[in-house]
């Protein structure tokens, strides 16, 4: 009984591993998420974004992350947004980055914003294997190479834009995980803040912590995979979140602004488990949703 209960248990946990490395992160998916807000203009009423996050591509010798942004990329194009943002991570590295835009330039056809990630600054633990310093590219040769295609990159600022007679203001916050970012120099200085619509592009979800961030009407991250791997009834057992891994992906709200967070196209180690990769809609509605969950703020240090 012990020899088969052994079995058993090796074998469920070979199927596990294979299941988890080569089937699921290749299963992208289109989520399609409605959210609302309580004060959208009527003009900006059905607003549709692409949202993509953390595609990790690599160079032409590592296929997974570059088939994935590839079939993402076909994906978004499909829903023709009316915007496009991709919240950090675009590359492994910051050598990647040409490989990762020239994957990524059809987005570009639609107004598109970029905020860089961690693994955009070249600040993760693999950091040491992934190249020598001199074949890294410094922040602004980074954005050099990305607006080259045509996406805006905002790092720290802002841009407003006008959709049907409305002004929607965009700000992009250098990425908290690695500590580039300026809220504070972000936000416009208007009182009360200026646009109809408000969005607020960030890599990581723990920028929430700071009050300020209650000046957007929609938070957009990236950053956790989603964890990648969930156990059924506990989620994610870990998650790069500092204070709350239920931000780990989704929809929530934090003060008076509503979040939400990717589970990302690829992963610097490819294996997830009840955590597909996505490729998100997000539709804009002017209302309320009740059943939102809400997450508590965390003192900042």
């Amino acid at each position: 009984m012990t020899a088969a209960l052994l079995w058993l248990l090796d074998g469920l946990l070979v199927a596990f591993a294979v299941y988890s490395y080569f089937v699921e992160p290749y299963r992208l998916q289109l989520t399609r998420r409605t959210v609302c807000l309580p004060d959208l203009p009527a003009e900006l009423d059905g607003l549709r974004l692409a949202h993509l996050a953390d595609l990790h591509v690599k160079s032409e010798r590592h296929p997974f992350p570059r088939e994935m942004a590839r079939r993402a990329v076909r994906m978004a194009l499909a829903l023709e947004p009316d915007l496009v943002c991709l919240t950090g991570d675009l590359g492994q590295g910051s050598r990647h980055i040409g490989s990762a835009v020239r994957l990524l330039q059809p987005l570009a056809a639609a107004p598109a914003f970029v905020v860089m990630g961690n693994h955009d600054h070249d600040k993760m633990m693999e950091s040491e294997f992934d190249g020598p310093p001199d074949v890294r590219l410094s922040p602004a040769q980074w954005r050099q190479e990305v607006t080259a295609v045509g996406f805006t990159v905002l790092q720290n600022e802002s841009v407003e834009m006008t959709v049907g007679g409305r002004c929607v203001r965009i700000v992009g916050v250098g990425d908290p995980s690695c500590g580039w970012d300026d809220l504070g120099r972000a936000l416009p200085g208007d009182d009360p803040p200026d646009g109809d619509l408000r969005l607020l592009l960030v890599h990581s979800p723990d920028l929430l912590d700071d009050p300020r961030s209650d000046w957007a009407d929609l938070v957009l991250c990236g950053h956790t995979h989603g964890g990648q791997l969930r156990l059924p009834g506990l989620g994610s057992p870990w998650a790069p979140v500092w204070r709350d891994r239920r931000r780990a992906a989704g929809l929530f709200a934090v003060g008076r602004t509503i979040c939400h967070v990717t589970r990302g196209v690829g992963a610097g180690i490819r294996a997830r488990f009840l955590c597909r990769p996505e490729v998100c809609e997000l539709t804009l509605r002017r209302g309320e949703d009740g059943s939102l969950p809400r997450l508590p703020r965390f003192p900042l240090p």
